[in-house]
């Protein structure tokens, strides 16, 4: 799959300085946006969370404007597509001690994909890569990945998705999703203040969940409870809710919360779908 268009810095040229820290080190952000009828869907949901980032990790203040120009020329005659949006720091030297603000900023969109979660749900597997636990970078969408490559590698060709741990053994997320189980009445999803992203989709279920009387926990989740939970999902900004049906050791059912939440995603307008 190749991208549709990209402006690096506001340029239609997609070129990057090799020294640009990004490149370098890992030392900037990204996100990932569904568009829909030309509209970047969330918009305000990713900036935020971009610019918490941004301030987390030293670099300059994010220019919401410009973002929002730059995003909205890349998706206008676009019906369904996907937006990245990186911005990273500027090149400042070599070595770890970049001390720059100035960010780069690279904007491309890209052709949708198709549906990475059936109707009928998706078959999940345990993956055995681990997350390392490092508070100062939980919740960050940062552009250090190689743990969600590394275990994307193991899925092979039947399974959609796989369930990551941290180091302590705790379920953290999916590759590239977040999850939710139903348990006794409740939704409940992991605490990401160790590992783990704190996704722009999750935060936004658990609104409506809220808004809805669903009762909403975040709470350590094991493995065993994760196999014993009455339903379980996933979520991001692509998929809305996904619903899983299958881990090795057991099948779920679509359950009342995944499918209520689903038509709530829809009818306020947070996900789009050919």
């Amino acid at each position: 799959m190749t991208f549709l268009r990209c402006l690096v810095n506001g340029q239609s040229d997609p070129r990057v300085e090799f020294t640009n820290r990004g490149l370098q080190y890992g030392d900037g952000l990204f996100e990932t946006v569904a568009v829909g009828n030309g509209e970047p869907l969330l918009w305000n949901n990713h900036l935020d969370r971009l610019a918490d980032g941004a301030a987390r990790l030293g670099l300059g203040p994010i220019d919401r404007a410009l973002l929002t120009m730059e995003a909205r020329d890349l998706a206008v005659d676009a019906r369904h597509a996907i937006l990245k949006v990186i911005v990273m720091r500027a090149s400042s030297g070599r070595g770890y001690r970049g001390s720059s603000q100035a960010v780069d900023r690279v904007l491309s969109l890209w052709p949708w994909p198709q549906r990475q979660v059936s109707d009928k749900g998706v078959d999940v597997r345990w993956c055995e890569t681990r997350l390392a636990r490092q508070p100062r970078l939980a919740g960050l969408k940062h552009l250090n990945r190689l743990e969600q490559v590394l275990a994307q590698q193991e899925l092979g060709d039947r399974f959609a998705e796989g369930l990551m741990q941290d180091t302590e053994g705790w379920v953290v997320e999916a590759t590239m999703s977040n999850l939710f189980i139903g348990e006794n009445g409740a939704l409940v999803t992991p605490c990401l203040d160790q590992a783990g992203i704190a996704g722009v989709m999750r935060a936004r279920v658990m609104m409506h969940a809220q808004d809805l009387g669903i009762e909403v926990r975040v709470e350590p989740l094991s493995r065993e409870r994760i196999l014993a939970a009455d339903e379980l999902f996933l979520t991001n900004s692509l998929i809305g809710v996904g619903v899983v049906r299958t881990l090795p050791e057991r099948d779920y059912c679509l359950g009342p919360f995944a499918k209520e939440l689903t038509k709530t995603l829809g009818r306020y307008g947070d996900v789009a779908f050919p």
